[in-house]
C-alpha cells in the first residue's frame, strides 16, 4: 500500500478491523475462563463479542487459533513485565528477586486464563508452525533473559556457564512453581515464593 492509497476511510477500516479482532480475543478469554476450553465454542465466543460466528472465522480459523493468539499475548505481557525490571540500573542480586516477582505477579493476575491449562492439561501440537506468535514470544523472552544474564556475567555478578542455559533454568523454576500453584487451585500468593526461587537460583545455577 503506497502513501497515495492511504485514505481516511482506509485508516478507519483498518482501525475497525483491529478493534473487532481485539473484541473477539477479549470475548474468547471470557468464555474460555468461564466454561473451560473444551466447552467453549466459536458460536459462544461470537455471541459474547456481539458478532456473527462467520465474522469470527474471518479472523481466526478455529478456537485453537484463538487460544494460541491469547497465549501469545499473555507471554508478550510477561516479557514486558520482565523487561521493565531488567532495564533498571542496579546490581544483579537486587534485580533478580524483582524479575522473579514480576513473573509470579503476572501469573497471579492472569491466573484465570492459565488455570485452564493446568485443569485441562492443554497441549499444543508439536507440528505447530514456528511462526506461531507464542513461539516468537517465548523465543523473545528467552533471548532477553539470556542477554541480561550474559551482561551480569561480564560484570562478574553471575557464575560461569552458558547464559542460555541459565535462562532456561530460571524460567524453569518459575514455571514449575507456577504449574504447582495452579494445579493446587491457585490458593495463597504465588509471589510468596519469590525470595526462595531467587536465592535458589543465585546460589545454585548462577553461583
Amino acid at each position: 500500500m503506497n502513501a497515495q492509497s492511504v485514505t481516511p476511510s482506509t485508516v478507519r477500516r483498518e482501525r475497525e478491523k483491529q478493534e473487532r479482532r481485539a473484541a473477539i480475543l477479549a470475548a474468547a478469554e471470557q468464555v474460555i475462563i468461564a466454561r473451560g476450553f473444551a466447552e467453549a465454542s466459536v458460536d459462544g465466543i461470537a455471541r459474547e463479542a456481539g458478532l456473527a460466528a462467520g465474522t469470527v472465522y474471518l479472523y481466526f480459523p478455529n478456537k485453537e487459533a484463538l487460544l494460541q493468539e491469547l497465549l501469545g499475548g499473555k507471554i508478550r505481557q510477561l516479557n514486558e513485565a520482565v523487561a521493565a525490571e531488567t532495564g533498571k540500573p542496579r546490581a544483579f542480586a537486587k534485580a533478580l528477586p524483582a524479575v522473579v516477582q514480576a513473573m509470579f505477579r503476572h501469573f497471579e493476575e492472569q491466573h484465570g486464563f492459565f488455570e485452564i491449562f493446568a485443569r485441562e492439561r492443554i497441549e499444543f501440537a508439536r507440528a505447530a508452525p514456528q511462526s506461531d506468535v507464542r513461539f516468537r514470544e517465548m523465543d523473545a523472552g528467552a533471548k532477553h533473559l539470556t542477554d541480561w544474564l550474559a551482561a551480569a556475567q561480564r560484570r562478574g555478578e553471575v557464575g560461569r556457564g552458558r547464559a542460555a542455559h541459565l535462562a532456561v533454568a530460571l524460567r524453569g523454576l518459575v514455571f514449575q512453581f507456577t504449574r504447582d500453584w495452579l494445579r493446587n487451585g491457585a490458593t495463597g500468593r504465588l509471589t510468596q515464593h519469590t525470595n526462595f526461587v531467587a536465592d535458589f537460583f543465585l546460589k545454585g545455577a548462577a553461583a
